[in-house]
């Protein structure tokens, strides 16, 4: 998304997914001191992380690529809900890493369908999104 798109509540998600991937890399490190985990383990739950949360950011930057939808097509509100889309996957996926990432400094185990929960919210999501997506763009043809 571009700057000056930016509201306030974009900002403050933005930045609220920024401060919970600072989080998660923080305890990935206390995780690796605490209970000697393998560094290699440590890096790439991290890499893991940077990558994903920076090819979530360049959809956002580019949210035509999202729905493989020209630019000319991709405007207003087929743009907006892509954007918001593609934060909200971000917020949840980020949100996932850091609450595992906590109960396991704490040393508590959590259910194996955790995982499977986040990837359900993730999707929902979408799905919720694309709904309002392929809505406005089925009325744009019929105009």
């Amino acid at each position: 998304m571009k700057k000056n798109e930016l509201t306030q509540a974009a900002m403050l998600a933005e930045a609220v997914g920024i401060v919970a991937g600072l989080v998660y890399v923080g305890l990935q490190i206390a995780y690796g001191v605490a209970y000697h985990a393998n560094l290699i383990t440590v890096l790439m739950n991290v890499a893991v992380l940077l990558l994903v949360y920076a090819g979530l950011t360049m959809l956002s930057v580019y949210p035509e690529r999202v729905n493989g939808l020209s630019a000319e097509q991709c405007t207003g509100d087929v743009r907006k809900y892509t954007v918001r889309m593609v934060r909200v996957c971000k917020l949840i996926f980020v949100g996932g890493l850091c609450f595992t990432s906590i109960c396991d400094v704490l040393g508590k185990q959590i259910n194996a369908g955790y995982s499977l929960i986040v990837v359900v919210l993730m999707v929902a999501a979408a799905v919720f999104y694309e709904y309002r997506i392929i809505k406005i763009l089925r009325s744009r043809k019929k105009k």
